[in-house]
């Protein structure tokens, strides 16, 4: 094709024609730059599909690792929330309310195990950053919700969370002083424990009126809502993908 191109335009120059030469080669330069729009267009479309299917492979893996982080938020809640109830029993006890000794190590044995801590699945995530395709999430909306609640589980994690683990460590350290032979009389022998004294042994008492425990459940709430509002928004943009 372009010796054939060549071959035309010599001619035209062999004979003279050199306005008819001129616009032979504009024409020539009008199709080059055409098939060259038409090229860029294809790798554009071709982009773009690729991009679209990225976007759904995104999407559809934050939703699994959501859905993994919401069960683990939602056992870690209720532990919590068992241990905000022993509380509220205890501190019925410190003013006065009375409670049978088993009832009391019970609540007393839910306050200084601490819950475990949540360790959020990032893979998907940082996939996303790592290789910049954070950017084929069209939906400004979706991409801005999705770094506000990953975002919002590094400030839990170093801040709520630390806090009440620290508390949590601290209280255990200080029962396990004051009981050397908690582990031994209670989950080897069974025996029962001398509890009242512990519990009314004001450094105890004092630091596990401070163990977060209430507090700590409330930010668990407020995890599980970010949680679930990010979830319900990428599945309704998933669906919206399929279609």
């Amino acid at each position: 094709m372009i010796k054939l191109f060549r071959n035309i335009r010599q001619n035209l120059l062999n004979e003279g024609k050199t306005s008819k030469y001129f616009k032979y080669a504009i024409g020539e330069i009008v199709l080059v730059v055409i098939g060259i729009l038409i090229a860029l267009q294809v790798s554009n479309w071709n982009k773009q599909n690729e991009d679209r299917k990225l976007e759904k492979r995104y999407v559809s893996e934050l939703i699994l690792d959501l859905q993994k982080d919401s069960i683990f938020i939602a056992d870690t809640r209720q532990t919590s929330y068992q241990q905000m109830l022993s509380k509220s029993k205890l501190t019925e006890y410190f003013e006065g309310q009375q409670f049978t000794e088993d009832s009391l190590i019970v609540y007393f044995g839910d306050q200084w195990k601490p819950v475990p801590k949540f360790n959020p699945i990032t893979t998907t995530l940082d996939e996303l950053k790592s290789t910049g395709n954070i950017r084929v999430i069209q939906n400004s909306t979706i991409r801005r919700k999705i770094l506000e609640t990953y975002n919002y589980y590094t400030t839990h994690i170093n801040n709520t969370q630390e806090r009440y683990h620290i508390q949590q460590n601290a209280l255990g350290n200080l029962v396990i002083s004051k009981v050397p032979n908690l582990f031994v009389e209670f989950y080897k022998t069974k025996e029962k424990i001398d509890i009242k004294p512990v519990l009314d042994d004001y450094e105890i008492k004092n630091c596990f009126l401070g163990n977060f425990a209430n507090g700590f459940n409330e930010a668990l709430r407020e995890l599980q809502t970010k949680n679930a509002e990010l979830l319900y928004a990428l599945r309704n943009e998933s669906e919206k993908l399929l279609k």
